[in-house]
């Protein structure tokens, strides 16, 4: 069968070609084994169907090969007649011819399907392919490496794996049998699916490793500057690493950035963290809430790593600010803003004393004391605006206003005008 093949070595491949003019490759299969009398169907998902399945290591001459080299479609696509030697013949595809080629091609390798044995083959010496008990050559570590689908540098990576590789050399394991040993190895249970591609990548496909760990690199100093995350060097190494071996998602990856979320040289925070520091501080003034750098920090961070929300930041404050201001507690926590409920004492304060609005708010000490005023029970009892003018009046700098003059001027004329001296 295999000097058969032989003899239409270099015919041209034609696509759905039977005959000596030009071949595809199960047209060569059908016209040789029919010059022998031994009638195969045309095609080659229908040819895989004859005879009976033959492992790689137990192939003879005149047995045939099958490949899946269309990966869009599932199922043989090619077929060739196995000569001996590791040795196939086919009609590999358009513009080329009849040819020669090796199992242990990586190509070939990748995409094996089945060897068949036909009923009414018998392989011999005369057969052009060598004896009949030959059988395909021992691959060594790295040609069986790469018929498995990896590299022996990853194998070497791997202790427990390299026992398994060589043990496969020994035993010369199908892919099947090497796979089903590996998924029973320690590596392959204590380590996810993400984290074992990125190993076999990285020593499979460096320079694809490389790139995409430089990727990785890229996107963590992005998203570091969007959160406000001051990253080392080797700290968004760990952070790329982690998005490749583990896989970490958009929530991972927040919360690793929210613990290095710090105040830069200029004391401000960046990004995500310094929007929420603007909020929070914005909120506690209106609140009339004191909030240490440290606890806009630590809010911050905790926004950043996803373990609160803005919502829950702001009614912790709303809280805090109600057990501040004890009379106005069901007003603010039904929303209102305590620096609005302030508003009549700051404009009293503002326009008693002649000093601008923007310099008084609910944080002045003798607004703060009027609204949070006790009585005898110590029940809030905050003073009335009338009450709350003249204390401000008693103040010695209101007796600086020009307003305190004009009182005093009124009054030393009211008195005069009283004696009869008016003027």
């Amino acid at each position: 069968m295999v000097k058969a093949a032989r003899g239409y070595l270099g015919t041209p491949y034609v696509w759905g070609g039977t005959s000596p003019g030009g071949f595809d490759c199960s047209g060569l299969i059908q016209y040789v084994y029919g010059k022998a009398g031994i009638q195969l169907p045309r095609v080659t998902y229908e040819q895989i169907n004859v005879g009976h399945s033959v492992q790689p290591n137990k192939l003879r001459p005149g047995d045939l090969v099958f490949f899946d080299t269309d990966r869009k479609r599932t199922g043989p696509d090619h077929v060739g007649i196995y000569m001996g030697g590791g040795k196939f013949i086919h009609a590999p595809r358009p513009g080329s011819a009849v040819k020669i080629s090796s199992l242990a091609d990586s190509y070939y390798m990748d995409r094996w399907m089945a060897g068949r044995r036909i009923p009414g083959v018998a392989a011999d010496a005369s057969s052009g392919g060598g004896y009949a008990e030959e059988v395909a050559p021992r691959l060594d570590a790295h040609e069986l490496a790469e018929t498995y689908g990896m590299s022996y540098a990853f194998f070497k990576s791997q202790p427990s794996l390299m026992k398994l590789l060589n043990g496969a050399v020994a035993g010369q394991w199908t892919p099947e049998k090497f796979s089903a040993e590996v998924k029973n190895s320690s590596w392959w249970k204590k380590n996810s699916d993400t984290v074992r591609q990125a190993q076999l990548l990285s020593k499979t496909d460096p320079a694809t490793y490389k790139a995409t760990m430089e990727g990785a690199r890229v996107s963590a100093r992005q998203m570091a500057v969007e959160m406000g995350a001051i990253l080392s060097q080797k700290k968004t190494d760990e952070l790329a690493r982690n998005m490749v071996h583990l896989g970490w998602q958009q929530a991972q990856v927040q919360n690793f950035l929210g613990q290095y979320v710090k105040f830069s040289k200029d004391h401000t925070l960046g990004g995500v963290a310094g929007q929420a520091a603007k909020a929070i501080k914005a909120e506690a003034y209106n609140l009339g809430v004191s909030v240490t750098e440290q606890s806009i920090l630590n809010n911050a961070q905790y926004l950043v790593r996803g373990l609160t929300t803005m919502e829950k930041i702001q009614g912790s404050m709303r809280e805090q600010a109600a057990g501040l201001y004890p009379a106005f507690g069901e007003q603010i926590m039904a929303g209102a803003s305590m620096n609005e409920l302030a508003q009549p004492y700051v404009q009293v304060l503002a326009e008693e004393l002649q000093i601008p609005h923007t310099d008084v708010n609910v944080f002045t000490p003798k607004i703060k004391a009027a609204i949070n005023r006790v009585d005898a029970k110590g029940q809030p009892a905050p003073m009335g605006l009338s009450e709350f003018t003249d204390m401000v009046r008693n103040d010695p700098s209101w007796r600086k206003t020009s307003a305190a003059a004009d009182k005093t001027l009124n009054i030393g004329r009211q008195v005069l005008s009283d004696m009869g001296l008016g003027f």
